[in-house]
């Protein structure tokens, strides 16, 4: 069982790792939410640190003997990106039985009130929060709150956020493009 000093150690070396793997399990989100595909990833990196201390009849040692050793930083790694491909593959085998389950109609998306974008926006924030400066946090915010910021094609419109932040197009291209990136979706 890992201690709450041991699980930090890990989040912080690999936090962001494990939120990149969660956003590139693909699927709907009542198959795939973030939240659970990164949940999967933290189990699956919990079971590695297990699992290596039990290898070779123990012969690794402890979490403190073998964590920043070269051989456990690559078992950790094969073993997130392996639950994500296991994940993505299940969900790939299950897509044409659930393909058109959940309704992706745009007029649902509008009509969500206000105040559910506003926890939306919260619990998103909550969880990226540490990664992103104060004018990408207002751009997501901007965003859940708004969902009209996004054109029919998924992309964010960018013409209408600059003048909303009254900064320029380029500017706000490039907090846009680094969001992207940190989240690991294009916008």
């Amino acid at each position: 069982m890992l201690t709450t000093d041991q699980w930090n150690k890990i989040d912080r070396k690999y936090g962001m790792l494990m939120h990149k793997i969660s956003h590139q399990i693909s699927g709907d989100t009542a198959t795939a939410s973030f939240d659970d595909n990164l949940q999967d990833i933290r189990l699956a990196a919990m079971e590695a640190v297990m699992g290596f201390e039990k290898q070779n009849d123990g012969a690794n040692g402890t979490f403190d003997e073998f964590w920043e050793s070269k051989g456990f930083d690559k078992y950790i790694k094969t073993c997130m990106w392996t639950k994500k491909n296991n994940k993505g593959a299940k969900i790939t085998k299950k897509s044409p039985i659930l393909k058109g389950t959940v309704s992706t109609d745009k007029e649902e998306v509008l009509e969500i009130e206000a105040d559910s974008g506003d926890a939306d926006a919260a619990i998103l924030l909550e969880e990226i929060s540490y990664l992103l400066t104060p004018m990408q946090q207002k751009i997501v915010e901007m965003v859940t709150q708004d969902p009209t910021l996004v054109k029919p094609n998924g992309r964010i419109n960018i013409k209408r956020v600059s003048e909303e932040l009254i900064l320029s197009w380029f500017e706000t291209d490039r907090h846009i493009k680094a969001l992207s990136q940190i989240m690991g979706n294009e916008f």
